[in-house]
């Protein structure tokens, strides 16, 4: 949370519109993604602000 969205290691499931957030900031996790060897195994499922 907090981090700006990036889609190689996140998947946005959510938009929201919040003006006291910055745009493309991960506002909450809803599930935790997991690297491998520097591979992704499975993506982070996150809300996004814009």
């Amino acid at each position: 949370m907090g981090q700006e969205f990036d889609p190689n290691f996140h998947n946005a499931v959510m938009h929201v519109e919040d003006e006291s957030v910055g745009e493309n900031v991960i506002v909450e996790e809803f599930q935790k993604g997991y690297l491998y060897r520097d591979s992704v195994v499975r993506h982070s499922m996150v809300k996004v602000a814009n």
